[in-house]
């Protein structure tokens, strides 16, 4: 993530993201009663930590761009923290949610789902998803060769297929069309938020007053300050599976029953 995103472009994404995060998490999660602790990995300015905070009362959200960290929105139950490592610094058994909204292509590895399995409570859910927003035929209109294009290789659909899934179970997997309606500006912002558009960008219109040059540009061709577009949406959604070592299922046992007593302290094998 670090390196799809500069100063110039972290300031585009942070001007504005497609509001589809809360959305896409509506269609699997329901809005009552809240969660109580979600963590967003991979949060960029903060957006999808915010969309998370609808289904959580507190969020954290974590990002290994210290840029995206910088220009994070504030917001109430929402906090946000700098993830140097794939080690999340938290304890285990915290979360109740965690979301990675177009974050997983990038962070995916073992390691990382063992921690986010170790910071999960059990039958917390984990969900991975992503939106696609489809600009070919924007690029045409202002003339970018969308033939000689060379894609980046990322997929929107990313899960953690081909890790060592053991610990989860994958409960939901969809993918969506739909239709957003935008004004230009935003549509401008959403052109020049990733490197590789900007680049293409620049290409075309020059680097020097970009953005005016190509939001007007667009009022031109579209002959509207406003524009419809359409995108893809794209869901993941797994539960965590914990196995209860005896002393935790001994202690959930005395925690819920009803009458009180002494016992000593014995050993047994894990409950399988």
């Amino acid at each position: 993530m670090i390196k799809e995103y500069d100063q110039i472009t972290a300031l585009h994404y942070a001007a504005y993201r497609p509001s589809l995060h809360k959305n896409i998490l509506k269609t699997y999660l329901p809005t009552t009663p809240k969660s109580n602790y979600g963590l967003d990995i991979g949060c960029g300015t903060g957006q999808s930590a915010i969309a998370l905070s609808k289904f959580c009362n507190t969020v954290v959200g974590v990002d290994p761009s210290k840029e995206m960290i910088k220009k994070s929105i504030k917001h109430t139950g929402v906090s946000y923290e700098s993830m140097e490592t794939k080690t999340l610094n938290f304890d285990s058994d915290r979360f109740d949610i965690i979301t990675f909204a177009g974050s997983l292509f990038y962070a995916k590895s073992q390691e990382l789902l063992d921690e986010c399995i170790r910071v999960s409570k059990a039958n917390s859910l984990i969900i991975a998803y992503d939106f696609e927003i489809l600009l070919t035929d924007i690029l045409k209109l202002l003339g970018v060769d969308t033939e000689t294009d060379v894609t980046s290789g990322y997929d929107h659909e990313i899960n953690f297929s081909g890790l060592h899934t053991t610990n989860v179970h994958l409960n939901s997997q969809y993918k969506q069309s739909i239709r957003l309606d935008i004004t230009v500006a935003d549509l401008a912002h959403v052109l020049l938020s990733s490197k590789n558009d900007y680049i293409t960008m620049a290409n075309t219109f020059g680097t020097e007053n970009l953005f005016e040059k190509l939001q007007q540009e667009l009022e031109n061709k579209l002959n509207t300050t406003h524009t419809t577009i359409k995108a893809n949406t794209f869901l993941n959604a797994y539960t965590v599976k914990k196995n209860m070592g005896c002393k935790d299922y001994f202690l959930r046992f005395i925690n819920s029953a009803s009458i009180s007593f002494s016992v000593k302290p014995f050993a047994c094998k894990s409950i399988r």
